[in-house]
């Protein structure tokens, strides 16, 4: 089990993380969601270890993240990875074998797989990596964190400069990691990757979680009831959709007034459909109840 208890980290009078506690459980991907300067890259760092808490501890099966022992069960990737420009990504993730005590041979033997499942072409295998794009570059610290074969992986903007279609790719095979029973926080700016790929979420604000728990959860906890109205005559907010007027009601109330108006109009109403909310609101809703 990975986890953090009472985890704070100062500088002078800001508190950048504040009393954070979460587990991450095997065969889970978990979320960490909130907006720039909530502290989740300070969290991040505290939980594998790079920088040491203020407060509190992280473990991984009750050993403390500080241990280097430890850390070696952890798979990290910075949001911003600095990465060897003059190595090659076979030679790079070379290297980092090495300092898991993987063999040469070895850490060929696992790159690659993990870079063909990435989608770096094998001609990029050769050149510099300071030749390669920002998103080819990417796939290569994304390898790394993999590379080791690690129990938790803590993944700070993994998709960042990556092309839709291996965005798709990294999700399924974060879903292949799941299923072998590793344990994922993905903190991650695109919210949709997040209620797709999470099996729990942790919005953060102000160095807090101020809430956590699957997205069903957190939709009934802080979710406003929203309605999908389909009708054959306008209404107010709707826009004509082909020979169909469509708009989106916040509640109950005015989707009632709206289906009345449609009828009143000599129009038909098609369909009422309830909308769950959107998570960037549901971290609205919760970063205001907490301040």
């Amino acid at each position: 089990m990975f986890q953090a208890q009472g985890l704070a980290k100062s500088y002078g009078p800001v508190r950048a993380v504040d009393g954070v506690d979460l587990q991450v459980p095997p065969g889970q991907i978990v979320g960490l969601v909130g907006n720039n300067g909530a502290g989740k890259t300070t969290l991040m760092k505290l939980l594998c270890g790079i920088l040491e808490p203020t407060h509190g501890l992280a473990t991984l099966d009750g050993r403390p993240t500080s241990e280097p022992a430890t850390r070696v069960g952890i798979g990290f990737l910075p949001e911003d990875s600095p990465l060897y420009d003059d190595q090659t990504p076979l030679q790079y993730l070379a290297f980092f074998g090495g300092l898991y005590g993987l063999s040469a041979a070895e850490s060929r033997r696992r790159a690659e797989p993990l870079l063909d499942a990435l989608r770096l072409g094998r001609e990029h295998w050769a050149k510099p990596i300071g030749e390669l794009s920002k998103g080819s570059a990417r796939k290569v610290a994304l390898a790394r964190a993999f590379l080791h074969d690690p129990a938790v992986l803590l993944l700070d903007e993994p998709a960042s400069g990556l092309d839709p279609a291996t965005r798709r790719e990294l999700d399924a095979f974060l879903s292949q990691q799941r299923q072998r029973g590793k344990a994922i926080l993905l903190s991650a700016h695109n919210l949709k990757q997040v209620e797709e790929l999470c099996d729990g979420i942790l919005l953060m604000h102000g160095g807090r979680i101020v809430a956590q728990g699957s997205l069903s959860e957190l939709r009934k906890q802080w979710g406003t009831a929203r309605y999908r109205l389909h009708a054959t005559a306008p209404f107010a907010g709707s826009e004509p959709s082909g020979s169909v007027h469509v708009g989106i009601l916040a509640g109950l109330g005015p989707a009632e007034q709206a289906m009345d108006q449609v009828r009143a109009a000599g129009g038909q109403v098609l369909e009422l459909e309830s909308v769950p909310p959107p998570l960037d609101e549901i971290l609205r809703l919760a970063a205001g109840g907490a301040t």
